[in-house]
C-alpha cells in the first residue's frame, strides 16, 4: 500500500508513520513543511518510505506528489500548531483550510481510497458540562486553530 502522511514531522504524524513503516508492505511518504514539525522526529526509513519537504497549502507541489505516487490512503495531520504560535499568526492558521481542501480534492481526483483527518477537542472551547459529550457540547471555540479543525470536519 502507498500511504501519505502529512505533518509527518509532528508529534502524532511521526508516531503514526513509524508504526506504518513497521509493515514492509507499506510505502510511506511523509510530507511536512517543518514550520512546526521537527525533522528529528522523522522515523527511520528502511527502503519503504521517504520524506519530502512540502507545504500542503501549495496545491501544485502537493499535486505533483499525489499524482506521482497514486496513494491508497492519506492521513492528514499537517497543521499550524501551538497556542502561542496560532494566536500570534492567525492568518497562517486559517491558510490551513487550503491544505484541507487540497488534500480532499486531490485525493478524490487521484483515486485515494480513504482520507483520515485529525481534529481536536479544541473545537468545543471551554467546557459547558462535565464530562464533555460530543453529542451535546456546543462548538463554541473562537480560536483560529479550532475553527480550522471544525471546518476540516465539515469538509
Amino acid at each position: 500500500m502507498k500511504i501519505l502522511v502529512t505533518g509527518g514531522a509532528g508529534f502524532i504524524g511521526s508516531a503514526l508513520a513509524e508504526k506504518l513503516l513497521e509493515n514492509k508492505n507499506n510505502f510511506v511518504v511523509i510530507v511536512d513543511n517543518l514550520s512546526t514539525g521537527n525533522i528529528k522526529k522523522l522515523p527511520i526509513f528502511n527502503n519503504n518510505g521517504i520524506f519530502i519537504k512540502l507545504d500542503v497549502n501549495n496545491r501544485q507541489s502537493l499535486a505533483e506528489v499525489m499524482v506521482s505516487y497514486k496513494f491508497d490512503y492519506v492521513f492528514h495531520y499537517a497543521a499550524v500548531v501551538g497556542v502561542k504560535n496560532t494566536l500570534q499568526n492567525p492568518i497562517n492558521v486559517l491558510n490551513d483550510i487550503e491544505g484541507i481542501k487540497n488534500i480532499l480534492e486531490l485525493s478524490k481526483n487521484t483515486g485515494v481510497k480513504r482520507v483520515f483527518y485529525s481534529s481536536s477537542s479544541e473545537i468545543y472551547g471551554e467546557p459547558v458540562e462535565y464530562p464533555q459529550n460530543e453529542n451535546t457540547t456546543p462548538l463554541n471555540s473562537r480560536l483560529p486553530y479550532a475553527i480550522v479543525k471544525n471546518v476540516g470536519e465539515a469538509f
